[in-house]
């Protein structure tokens, strides 16, 4: 009938009750060993959270809900910066009258500038290659301007897709890795070669020592029209007949990253004008104005009032009388 109290519901604080016995220490020590585990009531061990934790328990689901957006428009606009960040890449050749200076930019890499010669540019060739980008042949079929009419049988000049046998149209830039003749050490205006090691990843060593960079890497696709105008103006400038050359091949963007990006920049405008982030407190009315109150009325007292006290004194007034009644 009779149990003894568990330990954690016994008092926190040790008792020292002077006993005779051996039994009185006992007593002091079991008090003492369950203070230690309990908690000692102090502001270590009250719990409190911080106000933004208690703003966002709060609030109301439309500004939870306009958050909610906020972030996810956030996100679909970073996903389509990393998007388009991992597919742009680029070739660009800009030549003068004495150096070029070649860009490469691979996919989700940073662009890489190298300047050479222009004695180092030898030529450039219309060749084939397949859609991973390796060469299969040189393109000695002679170019035939689209004719009007005739869509179905031939293909437009700005078409990038493959030939009958799968391959795509492309052209590629002759480097040599030393110029035949050597600037002079008192020339100052010539430029010195360059040493292609830095990217001869991207470039396929010929028989005849010298180098090739096919534009078609990276995902770059080149039309008909595209490579026969290139040939012509890289041909020009190696022939001393134009003084400035400039080249750029630049890879497709993905609708996909286009898309998160539009959708993104749209919704988070949406999100600003309509949303709500912040709940409407009560008013606060400041002035003179606001002090003037209007005095409260208070309830008659009855058997239902909650500031009745019964003194036990005898009143003047009789029983259930209360300010501004009637009689």
């Amino acid at each position: 009938m009779f149990q003894r109290r568990k330990q954690s519901s016994l008092p926190t604080s040790s008792l020292s009750v002077p006993t005779g016995g051996g039994g009185g220490g006992g007593l002091g020590a079991t008090y003492g060993s369950s203070s230690s585990q309990m908690q000692d009531g102090s502001g270590k061990a009250i719990k409190m959270d911080a106000p933004i934790v208690k703003a966002w328990k709060g609030a109301s689901i439309f500004t939870k809900g306009s958050y909610y957006f906020l972030i996810l428009f956030l996100f679909l606009i970073f996903m389509g910066y990393r998007y388009l960040r991992s597919w742009n890449a680029s070739i660009w050749l800009t030549c003068h009258v004495q150096e070029c200076e070649l860009s490469l930019t691979p996919p989700g890499s940073r662009t890489q500038k190298f300047v050479f010669s222009r004695r180092q540019l030898v030529s450039a060739h219309a060749v084939k290659m397949d859609k991973a980008g390796n060469f299969v042949e040189f393109d000695t079929n002679k170019y035939e301007p689209p004719q009007r009419g005739n869509k179905n049988k031939k293909k437009k000049g700005s078409y990038t897709g493959p030939d009958e046998d799968g391959n795509f149209r492309s052209y590629g830039l002759k480097l040599l890795k030393e110029s035949e003749n050597q600037p002079d050490a008192d020339a100052e205006t010539e430029a010195p070669d360059g040493d292609f090691s830095a990217i001869s990843k991207y470039l396929v060593d010929q028989d005849d020592g010298s180098y090739m960079l096919y534009m078609r890497q990276f995902g770059l696709s080149q039309s008909r029209t595209r490579v026969r105008s290139n040939v012509n103006k890289v041909e020009s400038y190696v022939r001393k007949r134009r003084q400035k050359l400039v080249i750029k091949e630049n890879a497709k963007l993905p609708w996909q990253g286009i898309l998160c990006l539009v959708f993104g920049l749209m919704g988070i405008m949406l999100t600003l004008l309509v949303g709500q982030f912040w709940d409407e407190g009560p008013k606060k009315h400041s002035g003179p104005g606001a002090r003037r109150q209007q005095p409260l009325r208070r309830p008659p007292p009855g058997k239902d009032s909650k500031f009745y006290i019964d003194t036990g004194r005898p009143s003047k007034y009789p029983k259930g009388y209360y300010p501004g009644m009637k009689k």
